[in-house]
């Protein structure tokens, strides 16, 4: 039997193992706590294993690896999490010995996941992003007084690990005061910058409709197999947030760059770009990479390009399955973010009814539903309608 190591089965995870399983292949998840792990409920999962605390104590994960090392040997390791990025490419000497492991090493992981350092690459090759500030001291911080625009965006540049902190993956300042006291907040009075904080201007317009995304899977000689590109059409949460309708377009401004930056930086698998369009010099601006696989994997699924398949062709099977078109103007849509998004944010995104309705209208794929396989979806409703049930008894108390 054919199978696949699934590092965490949210509705990412779950998408990967819906993909894989078109070929035949099964998987197992390893995942830490109950909520929001719905792929375990899929048809395709055959063995689902809880490990408490592995985020926090990731020699948990390792042990675990090394203790099943004989029982899964040559099985791929598909990580869905940023932590599971930086996991397998900080231990991939040791687990590269049993499994395949498809992240670069932990330097070409640790250039990407660190925003200042990307910039920098990127700024070698004339690339640009909104324009950042790092003051290392309250001193520095003060004399940028009168320099930044506000609202701003104060940002880590480790955003997976203040994430984990957090629960959320940034905030925004509306005064410098507001931004002194956030920065302070998050680097323990400027005594321990754990996160690597930088202020970040915001450029103008919404990220719904002027984010665009390019992914691709580059193979370990460097070859190009497949891309594709998005436009950002609503999110969750509506102002900075994860894409809840996701549209496939063709955006060839940023196909070259794309590529070019990911060359340079060395990395090869499966990533993700998102470039913001700047109104003010008519040109997409360099937001961040991700390395691992993206919430609407679905999408590109859909548009004839299964990324998760391409990976494992090309890693398992050595087959190099190479896509150079896709299907334009096909929605992806999760469907319980952007029924909640909807009904709670209508006001604050303006749009308008046939806005809301005409993803549902057209060419279209759902993240979670799948009357084939329909654990998933009722355990993702279930658990969402059974938090909904405690925060409103909470609240009557």
């Amino acid at each position: 039997m054919e199978k696949v190591i699934v590092i965490n089965a949210t509705g990412l995870g779950y998408q990967v193992i819906k993909a894989l399983a078109k070929y035949g292949i099964h998987s197992i998840v390893i995942y830490d706590k109950d909520n929001y792990e719905i792929g375990r409920y899929s048809k395709h999962v055959i063995d689902a294993i809880k490990l408490p605390g592995y985020i926090e104590k990731p020699e948990l994960l390792l042990d675990l690896l090394l203790e099943k090392a004989q029982e899964w040997s040559g099985t791929l390791v598909i990580p869905t999490k940023d932590y599971g990025v930086e996991f397998l490419a900080r231990h991939k000497e040791v687990l590269s010995r049993h499994y395949l492991i498809p992240t670069p090493d932990l330097d070409v992981i640790q250039r990407i996941i660190n925003k200042k350092t990307l910039y920098d690459v990127a700024g070698r090759l004339g690339i640009t992003g909104p324009k950042v500030f790092t003051p290392g001291s309250a001193t520095e911080l003060e004399a940028l007084e009168g320099r930044i625009t506000f609202p701003c965006l104060l940002k880590p540049g480790l955003g997976h690990l203040f994430f984990r902190r957090f629960d959320c993956k940034m905030t925004e300042a509306n005064s410098f005061d507001d931004l002194m006291r956030n920065y302070r907040k998050f680097t323990g009075d400027f005594t321990n910058d754990e996160f690597e904080m930088m202020i970040c201007e915001i450029i103008p317009g919404p990220d719904s409709k002027q984010m665009v995304q390019y992914v691709s899977y580059i193979d370990r000689s460097g070859e190009l197999l497949a891309s594709m590109t998005s436009r950002k059409m609503r999110q969750d949460p509506p102002i900075y947030g994860q894409g809840r309708i996701t549209k496939s377009e063709k955006v060839t401004d940023v196909d070259e760059k794309s590529y070019e930056l990911l060359k340079e930086l060395g990395y090869y698998g499966f990533s993700e770009i998102e470039w913001k369009y700047d109104p003010r010099d008519a040109r997409y601006k360099l937001i961040e990479i991700n390395t691992r696989f993206v919430f609407y994997i679905g999408l590109c699924i859909a548009c004839g390009v299964n990324f998760p398949y391409i990976q494992y062709a090309d890693l398992v099977r050595n087959e190099k399955i190479r896509v150079d078109s896709f299907r334009e103007n096909v929605y992806w849509i999760h469907e319980y973010k952007d029924v909640l998004h909807t009904a709670l944010h209508h006001r604050m995104e303006n749009l308008s009814l046939w806005d809301y309705l005409r993803p549902y209208l057209g060419r279209k794929s759902f993240a979670i539903f799948d009357p084939r396989d329909p654990g998933p979806f009722y355990h993702q409703w279930k658990e969402h309608m059974g938090n909904v049930l405690k925060r409103r008894l909470c609240a009557s108390r």
